[in-house]
């Protein structure tokens, strides 16, 4: 009976002992909801001050841990940094890097121009069904152009179909953002 009220007694301990351990470690080890309130947190300040310092865009890494965020060249990087520290807890921003690239508001606006564009002109494509067709905007290279590729085997008229999107292509242009609108490019049929 001693026997068993000691083997009782140490089992009791050792998982008093092992839950107090878990416990006290728990605050060591970041679960999914830390993981997703400092990122929450993060994007909320980012999104707060994403007008005022020129940013384009930016994102949370969940298994690497780094920001990354694209802004105006004509901003600064360390008000941007300022703002940061001012707004997300020091244990927040230690826990990622930060990786910011500037770009030129001009190409950007360019580029997402192009892609709203190439959007239109995708789903005009797949609506018509013209699956010997396809639509691509070279995204990274200076030039401003859509490009149309026609298979070799299709019967379509690289002159009908051009004229075909040039003209689907100034209809949805009023649909841009106003900045968007103006900006000039070529379509290339290949």
């Amino acid at each position: 009976m001693k026997k068993l009220k000691f083997i009782s007694i140490l089992i009791i301990t050792f998982v008093v002992l092992l839950l107090s351990d878990v416990y006290i470690n728990k605050k060591d080890v970041a679960t999914k909801d830390d993981s997703k309130a400092r990122a929450d947190s993060i994007a909320f300040a980012l999104n707060i001050g994403f007008d005022e310092y020129g940013l384009f865009s930016f994102e949370i890494g969940e298994t690497d841990p780094t920001i990354w965020i694209v802004m105006d060249e004509a901003n600064s990087e360390k008000e941007l940094q300022k703002y940061l520290e001012k707004n997300v807890s020091k244990a927040d921003l230690n826990h990622y890097n930060i990786d910011i690239s500037k770009r030129n508001l001009q190409e950007v606006q360019t580029e997402h121009a192009l892609l709203l564009r190439e959007g239109i002109a995708m789903d005009y494509i797949k609506e018509k069904n013209y699956n010997d067709v396809q639509v691509y905007y070279p995204n990274g290279k200076p030039e401003q152009v859509l490009k149309v590729i026609i298979n070799e085997t299709s019967e379509r008229s690289s002159k009908e179909l051009k004229a075909e999107l040039e003209n689907l292509l100034a209809t949805k242009g009023a649909e841009l953002p106003v900045q968007l609108r103006g900006i000039s490019y070529e379509i290339q049929i290949e």
